[in-house]
């Protein structure tokens, strides 16, 4: 049975108690939204489709288990963005966080290695919040659901869904959104380290410098080098990243035009889901992910490195 030890259950919470307030606004954002939309009247969209328009049936003259689903799928992708986002954005001021404020001196005063003291930051950062910030955002869906569906059609609307086949969908569901979190944090990891390390070295000159450089590997090195180099790897990593989350072949003989269309297949959802986290597993099984997951580690190897010279 996996255990964590006390010391590193600590860093962990310790980084909960340093970020709690901006990740308790990020969760709450994604439900005031579909709220505020809701609310709003923003219940069709028009789209354009091969330069046509179409127009997405009305929610609120939909059945009551479409505004559900559709609310949870839409404020749980919201998360993920946010939480996505954020993480891009604190990686520059984690990495040098320590040392900035000197309390690397009282960290490194304790029973913790320099190792334990970045894996708790990482994992915390990385899988714990998002990952949490994405639970918070289906519950808090079935709130919004709740209000919304008793405005337009009353509270017997929501509580008279056949939850029986809901419950499976929305567990299976979340299931696949935090297994998809998981591996494309993975295929993902060799770059966020990499931004990591350079914000340790060139500070807040390391984003921007580390972007040109992937910039110039692309438009610059790889038409001189036999064979290109740069933007087959990041194509390839973020062509992973977004096939964790939803599998391209899961979608080949979908057919839905109309809401009949989707409560018919409603009963074949947790299948459909299972089938495409089993799609994401098998991309995962690859001598490409065990290379995306070395590099990840020389990279957190190099961190530790750079933290232990500032002792």
């Amino acid at each position: 049975m996996l255990t964590i030890s006390p010391r590193f259950k600590a860093l962990m919470q310790r980084e909960w108690l340093q970020y709690r307030l901006g990740w308790l606004v990020l969760m709450a954002l994604p439900p005031l939204l579909a709220l505020g939309l809701g609310v709003l009247g923003f219940h069709s969209l028009d789209v354009q489709i091969d330069n046509e328009a179409v127009a997405l049936p009305d929610l609120a003259k939909g059945p009551a288990v479409l505004w559900t689903l559709g609310l949870t799928l839409g404020v749980a992708v919201l998360a993920f963005v946010f939480a996505t986002v954020a993480v891009v954005f604190q990686l520059g001021s984690l990495a040098r966080r320590d040392r900035s404020d000197r309390s690397i001196e009282f960290w490194r005063s304790l029973p913790n290695g320099d190792a334990q003291s970045l894996a708790a930051m990482l994992l915390m950062h990385l899988l714990v919040l998002p990952a949490a910030a994405v639970l918070v955002g289906v519950l808090a869906a079935q709130w919004v659901a709740l209000l919304l569906v008793m405005a337009q059609q009353g509270p017997m609307a929501f509580l008279n869904q056949p939850w029986a086949l809901m419950l499976p969908i929305l567990a299976v569901g979340s299931a696949r959104l935090l297994l998809g979190l998981a591996l494309a944090m993975a295929w993902l990891s060799p770059l966020l380290v990499l931004m990591m390390l350079a914000a340790v070295w060139l500070k807040r000159w390391g984003a921007p410098l580390v972007t040109l450089a992937l910039v110039l590997g692309v438009r610059w090195l790889d038409p001189r080098l036999p064979v290109p180099l740069v933007q087959p790897i990041l194509h390839r990593l973020s062509t992973e990243a977004l096939t964790a989350l939803a599998s391209p072949q899961s979608f080949k003989g979908l057919q839905i035009h109309t809401p009949t269309d989707v409560l018919q297949a409603l009963p074949g959802l947790p299948g459909w889901l299972l089938r495409d986290a089993g799609y994401a597993l098998n991309d995962a099984a690859s001598p490409a992910f065990l290379m995306a997951l070395a590099g990840a580690a020389a990279g957190f190897a190099l961190l530790v490195w750079q933290r232990q010279r500032t002792a």
